[in-house]
């Protein structure tokens, strides 16, 4: 029991002596905390590494650095650098900077660190590639080395030209390389191919059989003339030898000298591609005229320029093509009369084809065409075929003319007669001059077609160009049956082939002759018809212009009235004289259109609608409007708007407003009105004259009213009247009121009192007819 107590004394002896040595030692967190302190205070400068278990100063990282550098060959990536040494990268990279910074043979470049060693085996091996293919591109080289080009270009190729890469650069391109070896061999092919061409080859054909570099081929081009075997490089990419060329003048010289012309495509399969360069160098001394497809000389023109004066001095025809090469073509023709046709000759001379007529024979092959022209505009008014002709052309032409009617001042039948007799006539001393006009737009590769002339040109304008109008068309006389007239007079000088071009040529003179001779027997026809239509258009004309001013005039007095019963007046005034307006001027219209005008009385408002909705196209939109004004219209000014704008369509004149005449026209409507008034009995009728008296003296104006407004009128003229003159009418108007109501009564009592109350009007009728013609105006300003 003893020496077990011992034993635990002992043990914890041992226990107490582990313990107090255990105090003396450090941990790993104490260790890192140390080192930490250290760090923030400055005392050391080490860096960490990626897992922390390691410390390492900036001089031993560097040192790592370049070791590594060295190891790889002298270039290193700083991400797989990081990789390597566990250390984070930004750390890398600030010691790959300032490695930099202090050694120039080092470059940081794209995130790699390139020494002095890697770039001179760079250079050394694109020295190798040099040598084994004679040219390099630093384009490929910066595929092979990923590498940027400037750097390639300026820090190891130039950097060591001459030095360990032996090469020569390129002054077209910068960034080709080549050696002198390289050059002397494709100068070498090229010198041997350009001598072996005898004909114009193409430059990549020379490029295919030799190999070469088209680049090599333009730059040793002026070393390769001196030996005169390359006269040209033409732009279709060929070039041309010598030899080749000598042929060329030659064959073009005696060619030309031979036929005195000489075509486009001939001289092109020479392999020329300029020809009119190259022609006009081969012949200086030559006065050349170069047409579209050939080139003609002075001998040939010449030639047909004597022969066109001989034609044209004896009144005949000259077939051109006679007497020149039958190589040249119509067309070839064609143009050579451009230059040769003077303007004399072009007065004199027509040309069909390759045929050249004069005047004078083409006058004498249709002399015979006027008595056909007589007999089918005889024909045509006997037929009444130009009637319905001229028919659709007035209704045509009124649509086009409708803006033109506000200057107008002359009947719009009338003017179109006259257009029609003088504007499309034909014939006589024009004829010559029309013709001559038509020679310079002639095509003549169309052999004289009759769309040729200038007169036939302005038929086809006439006819559609007129805000796109077909113009109504009539044919007196066909182009077949004056081929028939005139092919008896050619077919003796063995020309019928040219009677249908001759006969289309003067076909729009003739159809004008026809049309003017046919106007001419029409107009005799119209002449005692059309002056009974004028005297009915200007009677018409003067009846509206008399409604329009009353109409004017009657607007100023009813504008006097407040507005409700301005109304009501409006209303009235376009119930009477504005229905008038419209029943003439439709009625005029059903005239000029045929319309039928059997009604009984006057026109009913359906009427009127059915005869503008049947009229003709100028006519219809602005009487459809007038119509609908009667009821639509709110202002005066709206409704004689649209009856001028009718007037207009209907060819007739407004007079110009004279205000001396409306004075005059304001006192003799005063002057009728006391008139009526003197003869007048009825008491009803009375009133409302004495009051339309006194209205009219009292603001010089003219009033249209109905009886229903006469207690209207006595309230506007309260201002003008004396009491007395007022209180009279008053009772006037209260009587007449009462004897009108008691008139529609039928018992005795109401008749009793009708005695009665006309009795009393009788007795105040002189008083206020006395009232009324006495009346005279005081103080009250006109109304203008």
């Amino acid at each position: 029991m003893a020496d077990w107590d011992e034993i635990k004394r002992l043990a914890a002896d041992f226990q107490k002596a582990q313990l107090a040595t255990g105090l003396q030692r450090l941990s790993e967190r104490n260790c890192i905390e140390i080192v930490r302190l250290l760090i923030e205070k400055g005392l050391v400068d080490v860096i960490y590494t990626n897992d922390g278990k390691e410390y390492l100063t900036q001089d031993h990282l560097q040192q790592e650095v370049k070791d590594e550098l060295y190891v790889r060959g002298g270039r290193v990536n700083l991400i797989e650098l990081a990789k390597v040494l566990n250390v984070d990268f930004g750390k890398v990279e600030y010691i790959a900077k300032r490695l930099v910074d202090r050694d120039d043979d080092l470059h940081l470049l794209l995130g790699q660190l390139i020494d002095s060693s890697y770039i001179k085996r760079v250079a050394s091996e694109i020295n190798q590639k040099l040598a084994q293919f004679g040219e390099i591109n630093i384009g490929q080289l910066t595929i092979t080395y990923d590498l940027p080009t400037d750097f390639i270009l300026n820090n190891i190729v130039l950097a060591n030209l001459h030095k360990i890469i032996f090469a020569k650069q390129d002054p077209t391109n910068a960034h080709i390389f080549f050696t002198q070896s390289y050059i002397a061999r494709n100068k070498a092919k090229i010198r041997g191919a350009l001598a072996a061409i005898t004909k114009p080859t193409p430059i990549s054909v020379i490029l295919n059989l030799t190999d070469v570099p088209a680049r090599i081929l333009y730059m040793s081009l002026k070393e390769m003339s001196s030996l005169g075997s390359i006269t040209v490089q033409s732009p279709a990419g060929q070039f041309i030898p010598l030899v080749y060329q000598r042929m060329q003048s030659q064959w073009v010289k005696d060619y030309f000298k031979q036929n005195g012309h000489i075509m486009y495509d001939t001289v092109t399969k020479l392999g020329v591609s300029d020809v009119r360069s190259f022609v006009q160098s081969q012949l200086p001394d030559e006065k050349l005229i170069f047409l579209k497809n050939c080139i003609v000389g002075s001998r040939l023109i010449e030639r047909v320029k004597d022969a066109m004066d001989m034609c044209v001095t004896s009144s005949s025809y000259l077939d051109v093509s006679t007497i020149l090469p039958p190589a040249l073509s119509d067309e070839n023709i064609d143009e050579i009369l451009t230059h040769v046709l003077t303007p004399t000759i072009r007065k004199q001379t027509y040309v069909f084809g390759t045929v050249l007529l004069t005047v004078n024979f083409m006058e004498e092959c249709v002399k015979g065409c006027q008595e056909l022209v007589n007999e089918h505009a005889k024909r045509a008014v006997e037929s009444g075929n130009y009637q319905k002709y001229m028919a659709e052309k007035m209704m045509k032409h009124q649509d086009v003319d409708q803006g033109a009617m506000d200057e107008g001042k002359m009947d719009k039948r009338e003017e179109r007669r006259k257009k029609a007799a003088t504007g499309k006539g034909g014939g006589g001393a024009q004829g010559r001059e029309t013709k001559t006009k038509s020679t310079k737009k002639h095509a003549r590769g169309n052999r004289g077609n009759v769309s040729d002339s200038d007169d036939d040109a302005e038929m086809q304008s006439n006819s559609g160009g007129k805000k796109g109008l077909k113009e109504p068309q009539i044919e007196l006389i066909t182009a077949k049956e004056i081929a028939k007239v005139v092919e008896k007079t050619l077919e003796p000088e063995g020309l019928e082939m040219l009677a249908k071009d001759l006969a289309n040529h003067y076909f729009p003179i003739l159809s004008k002759q026809a049309l003017a001779k046919a106007h001419e027997m029409y107009e005799q026809t119209l002449q005692k018809s059309n002056q009974n239509r004028r005297q009915t258009h200007a009677s018409i004309q003067e009846k509206l212009n008399t409604f329009y001013n009353d109409i004017r005039l009657y607007e100023k007095g009813l504008k006097l009235f407040p507005s409700d019963v301005q109304g009501q007046l409006l209303k009235y005034l376009l119930k009477t004289i504005g229905t008038d307006v419209c029943n003439e001027l439709c009625l005029y219209v059903a005239s000029e259109c045929n319309l039928n005008t059997n009604f009984n009385g006057p026109l009913t408002a359906e009427q009127r609608t059915k005869i503008a909705n049947e009229s003709g196209p100028e006519y219809r939109a602005s009487l459809q409007t007038l119509c609908k004004a009667l009821t639509a219209s709110e202002s005066v000014e709206d409704f004689l708007d649209k009856t001028e704008k009718t007037m207009q369509a209907c060819s007739m004149m407004l007079k110009k407003i004279d205000k001396k005449k409306d004075r005059n026209l304001i006192l003799c409507h005063k002057h009728g009105l006391l008139e009526q008034l003197t003869n007048c009995t009825d008491p009803a009728l009375v009133l409302h004259l004495a009051a339309l008296i006194i209205f009219t003296i009292s603001t010089q104006t003219m009033l249209h009213a109905s009886g229903r407004h006469v207690s209207a009128i006595l309230s506007f003229l309260k201002t003008v009247l004396s009491a007395e003159d007022s209180k009279v009418f008053n009772n006037y108007h209260d009587l007449v009121l009462k004897l009108l109501s008691t008139e529609s009564s039928n018992s005795e009592e109401a008749k009793a009192n009708a005695e009665d109350i006309a009795k009393q009007l009788g007795e105040l009728t002189p008083l206020v007819k006395s009232i009324a013609g006495n009346f005279k105006k005081s103080g009250v300003t006109p109304v203008e």
